[in-house]
């Protein structure tokens, strides 16, 4: 009876316990770590916010994520380890004071070959910094990785502490030296590649600027009209040009794979890194953007006074993630046709919320990713805005170029804008294309797409329709599904493109990466030639401005 009685109260306890313990662990894990809980450290591209009465499709997730569970984080096996590989240097910045790197720092944005070792991120790379007053120190950065998929290249950003008053820097192996040439910090939006939506580009750039954004705009290529129309708007301060090269190495090593190929989407997470580095100490904050992403603020008169609210809620917040609601659009055939009130101010919306994009203050963020940062702890979801996705434009002759994947609109009259607040952008826009130079340009420009099509189709077939796995998404290697055709973009021989363009460089060989470069960016202007064909001028801004990148 005793040992019954002994066995009925060890049941007891043990009932007790597996009942009462996980509650208080759980209690207990919210207390100490409420990001884990609230799932603030786990990224939006995984488990995206659903708010009610909105359904997300499958659709609307990034192009090569819809069938991906969780980021395929570099890990290389043991065997794959290349004993010598190449990486580029697309850029490097030096900070005598930064309020998120310390004083005399360094940040390098590169692309490398994630087949080095078996984490990159763990790779101890050495850089020599000197100064005229026989100062010298060897550094080792810390390296942070800024990718998704299993390209062979990938995006790395490097940044450390040097010595006052920086005159050199050099990479080292032990044995060799090169030297790297630091660029002065400047002002930046993803690049644009075989562009002729030029009427998105005036929309934007007049938005940006009423609201009290500037833009950053990279460039691989543009119809040449498309170009000369973005001049004049740099002239008159709307938007900085900057070049994004088709990278080439001047002398690869024998095993190098062809870096555009086998980058991430043309590495547009270089271009985003850059322009976080460009505008570190510059801008108060920074919103990554694409040209058809256009955010009007909502309950606040300007972007400052919108994003300083989400920061003065969520303090502890590094990055707002704003969601995307796609507007049904039209392209104007002519510049003098457009109207912002028309355009972004009706109620024909897609009835779900795309993966958004990414806001921050760049103190705190040293790298980003072409959505949002894998090296972000706390993001947070803003759910008092959204962002108005301008995606799939239907041409000036009602021609749909994307009709194989339609968008579903409906007319959602609680999402209108107040139209008065539209009024002085198109005012401004009105001015500005009042003038000679512009009108003149404005009789070039193409009335209807031609590569869009061509492009978003090649897109759809590689990474909408069937996203693999363990593919390197880049649409240089798009193929027509179930038939072994590339999508060449033809050549247009009433159509003329600029491209950005360089010499390239290779340093000496060293081990076990060899590091090439470029120098002399300028733009060449090509005749008869495809857009595609062909493979930083920087100023600096001290006033605390919003940029868009």
């Amino acid at each position: 009876m005793v040992k019954l009685r002994r066995s009925m109260a060890l049941l007891w306890k043990l009932i007790i316990f597996f009942a009462c313990v996980p509650p208080l662990i759980y209690i207990f894990n919210t207390i100490l770590f409420p990001s884990t809980v609230n799932n603030m450290n786990m990224s939006p591209m995984i488990k995206p916010f659903r708010p009610r009465n909105v359904t997300v499709s499958r659709d609307s997730l990034p192009p090569f994520l819809a069938n991906i569970p969780k980021r395929n984080r570099t890990h290389v096996p043991e065997e794959e380890v290349l004993e010598k590989t190449d990486a580029y240097i697309i850029s490097t910045y030096y900070y005598p004071k930064s309020v998120s790197l310390g004083e005399n720092a360094v940040g390098m944005v590169l692309l490398m070959n994630r087949f080095t070792q078996k984490n990159m991120t763990h790779y101890k790379m050495q850089l020599i910094a000197s100064n005229d007053a026989n100062q010298s120190v060897i550094a080792i950065p810390t390296l942070l990785e800024e990718s998704f998929s299993s390209c062979a290249y990938i995006n790395m950003v490097a940044t450390t502490n040097v010595v006052p008053n920086m005159s050199k820097l050099e990479l080292y192996d032990g044995t060799t030296k090169m030297q790297v040439a630091p660029a002065p910090v400047v002002i930046c939006m993803s690049p644009q590649f075989a562009a002729e939506q030029w009427q998105l580009f005036v929309i934007h750039a007049h938005t940006a600027r009423y609201f009290g954004a500037h833009i950053h705009l990279y460039i691989t290529s543009l119809i040449d009209s498309f170009f000369d129309l973005a001049i004049e708007y740099e002239k008159l301060g709307y938007v900085t040009l900057d070049f994004w090269l088709r990278l080439k190495f001047a002398n690869a090593s024998a095993d190098a794979v062809e870096p555009n190929i086998h980058a991430e989407l043309r590495n547009q997470a270089g271009a985003e890194s850059d322009c976080l580095l460009q505008y570190k100490e510059a801008a108060k904050f920074i919103m990554f953007f694409d040209l058809d992403d256009i955010l009007i603020p909502r309950g606040f008169t300007n972007y400052f006074d919108e994003i300083t609210s989400l920061y003065q809620r969520h303090p502890h917040v590094q990055t707002f993630q704003y969601t995307k609601r796609e507007l049904l659009t039209y392209n104007k055939p002519t510049i003098n046709d457009i109207n912002i009130q028309e355009s972004l101010g009706h109620t024909w919306f897609v009835n779900e919320e795309d993966y958004g994009k990414i806001i921050t203050d760049p103190s705190k963020l040293n790298s980003m990713w072409i959505h949002q940062s894998w090296n972000v702890k706390k993001n947070f979801i803003s759910k008092t805005n959204y962002i108005i996705h301008l995606q799939k434009p239907v041409d000036s002759d009602s021609r749909d170029p994307v009709s194989y994947r339609r968008s579903d609109f409906d007319e959602m009259k609680s999402m209108q804008l107040n139209t008065s607040i539209l009024l002085p952008i198109q005012e401004d826009l009105e001015r500005v294309i009042n003038s000679t130079t512009i009108q003149e340009i404005a009789t070039r420009l193409p009335k209807t797409t031609y590569y869009f099509h061509i492009i978003y189709r090649c897109y759809y077939e590689k990474f909408y329709r069937r996203p693999k796995k363990d593919s390197c998404p880049n649409g240089e290697g798009c193929q027509e599904r179930n038939v072994n055709v590339m999508f060449y973009l033809p050549q247009r021989h009433d159509m003329n493109c600029v491209h950005s363009n360089a010499e390239f460089k290779s340093g000496p060989p060293m081990y076990p990466i060899t590091y090439h470069y470029h120098v002399n960016t300028h733009w060449t202007r090509e005749k008869r030639m495809s857009c595609i064909t062909l493979v930083q001028p920087l100023f600096v801004h001290s006033s605390s401005f919003i940029v868009t990148c």
